[in-house]
């Protein structure tokens, strides 16, 4: 920047001006891989069946951290047998499973970021993946 008068006795001045960019939440956390898991039917409530996660590529907090939910649908059959830590995506029982009664659950697990998206048409939500 350089500032200027005109008058007769020409006077100047420069500065250097600094300009730091922000980074704005246009990354989607996406999961590292696709899993399946096994749990031994008997074991006590709370046992770790496994641990999710998910990378966001956004250069900056909040926008780069990750939160881990159980995904509340009617098609997620395992939201009521399963669930998950918020913050490290460990996912763990919630009841002693039989597996007499039934063999297998299909658990849908998502994963947002921690701040209103700036992709387009995403009404101010975080930016989110499923699995």
């Amino acid at each position: 920047m350089v500032l200027k008068n005109n008058g007769a006795q020409q006077l100047a001045s420069e500065a250097t001006v600094y300009i730091m960019l922000e980074d704005v939440n246009d990354e989607i956390p996406l999961f590292t891989e696709r899993e399946q898991e096994t749990v031994l039917e008997g074991e006590p409530i709370g046992t770790k069946v496994t641990q999710v996660n998910a990378i966001d590529k956004d250069g900056t907090f909040p926008n780069n951290q990750v939160y881990y939910y159980i995904v509340d649908s009617p098609r997620n059959e395992g939201k009521e047998f399963f669930e998950i830590n918020l913050q490290s995506g460990e996912i763990f029982t919630k009841t002693v499973f039989d597996r007499e009664k039934k063999g297998a659950y299909a658990l849908e697990v998502e994963a947002r970021d921690g701040a209103p998206s700036a992709r387009p048409n995403s009404n101010g939500q975080p930016n989110s993946e499923l699995k």
